[in-house]
């Protein structure tokens, strides 16, 4: 069946053609009805104790205590919408940047999620005095509906924790020059870490959205009623699971869409793929995804004409993500033995990775914070990946 073949991979050929064919509208679907069958996991049920305020407000109290942050709400630093919601950053009594939350969709405005560098952390090299960061997080999230409130997704929650991991970063970043701070290279100002090295910090922060100790942190019943449920240990055990949820269908598109955003920037078209001539950049990305992903293309679509990171600066870099999922795993299972959420560890984090920024190579800030060379054993056993099958991570 579709939904066997799914769970198995998309490009099993187990049965014939008619029993199993899967098309690419059938992934989302397919997947959410095995997650409610295996799982027993329901979004629309989970998505009751996210509630965006409460959610937010309760992630930031957490990168709060983790990293020694104060968060303070300021109607005073200037906005460009009213819905805008601006913080003052404080670390050891001292201002370190200001972050803005950018949360519901408008007329004219980007329509997915990111965050965006709004000003460089340096020294003014005439007075000594540090010029604090500032970033926004770009959201298209869900508005309150009457009395009921905006209540996210899981998937939605997952990317706070990733975006806001992002926000951790340039907010950490104690350079003396511009150029070394945080930045990324959709910004008009030179600076920022290696490409792949970029997502690190924020694909480790990420993993806490399925890490039970927060998961009792961050969810509360959108209800407030001091009966209200709490999430059940099951619905904890399945969230957990998700980790290692379709893998193979998430890490096959992933490797397709890298392989051809490497080959498409490798020379100009027409372009060339397993001994065929002649392509266009369409042709060439339908030939990559159908050969990794196992799934068939939708004819009249151009996928790749609508893949926003290709025009945002991560033109031939969009692999980094793979990498920076493997260090960001090390990151994570190093945190965990220290203590997940100890003071002790978030500083450690700060000094070693977020703080120093680009003015160390990515290599030096792992080892530095790993006390050890990187490793690619902690990927592997959260992607269900045997370990001793690869050499280990390339080394920075």
């Amino acid at each position: 069946s579709r939904k066997r073949k799914l769970s198995a991979g998309a490009g099993d050929d187990a049965e014939p053609e008619s029993a199993c064919r899967l098309d690419a509208w059938d992934v989302a679907y397919y997947s959410d009805l095995l997650k409610r069958e295996e799982l027993s996991f329901d979004d629309e049920k989970v998505k009751e104790f996210f509630p965006l305020e409460g959610t937010i407000e309760r992630m930031l109290a957490v990168y709060s205590s983790f990293l020694g942050l104060e968060f303070e709400r300021s109607d005073a630093l200037p906005r460009w919408h009213e819905e805008v919601v601006a913080f003052e950053v404080r670390s050891h009594g001292g201002v370190v940047g200001h972050l803005y939350l950018d949360q519901f969709p408008r007329d004219g405005k980007f329509g997915h999620q990111m965050i965006v560098p709004l000003a460089p952390s340096f020294v003014d090299s005439s007075t000594g005095v540090r010029c604090v960061p500032a970033c926004v997080n770009i959201s298209n999230l869900p508005r309150p509906e009457g009395a009921k409130p905006a209540l996210l997704r899981f998937g939605e929650m997952q990317t706070l924790f990733h975006e806001l991991g992002h926000a951790m970063h340039c907010l950490c970043t104690s350079t003396r020059f511009g150029a070394l701070s945080w930045a990324w290279p959709m910004v008009p100002w030179p600076g920022g870490v290696e490409q792949d090295f970029l997502e690190v910090p924020s694909m480790a922060l990420e993993k806490f959205a399925c890490e039970p100790e927060l998961l009792a942190r961050v969810s509360r019943h959108y209800s407030g009623k001091p009966d209200a449920p709490r999430l059940d240990d099951e619905t904890v055990g399945a969230i957990k699971a998700l980790e290692k949820w379709m893998v193979g269908v998430s890490q096959s598109k992933f490797f397709a869409m890298a392989l051809f955003d490497l080959l498409a920037h490798a020379r100009a078209p027409p372009y060339s793929f397993e001994g065929e001539s002649g392509l266009s950049v369409q042709q060439l990305f339908v030939r990559v995804t159908e050969k990794y992903t196992g799934l068939p293309s939708l004819p009249g679509t151009h996928v790749c004409a609508s893949w926003y990171h290709l025009v945002i600066g991560y033109d031939a870099g969009y692999y980094g993500y793979g990498w920076a999922d493997v260090y960001a795993a090390d990151i994570f299972a190093a945190m965990h033995s220290r203590g997940l959420l100890s003071a002790e560890t978030g500083q450690r984090l700060r000094d070693e990775i977020l703080g120093p920024c680009a003015t160390r190579p990515g290599g030096e800030l792992l080892r530095a914070f790993l006390g050890r060379e990187p490793s690619s054993d902690a990927w592997c056993a959260r992607n269900g990946v045997p370990l001793g099958t690869d050499a280990g991570a390339a080394k920075l």
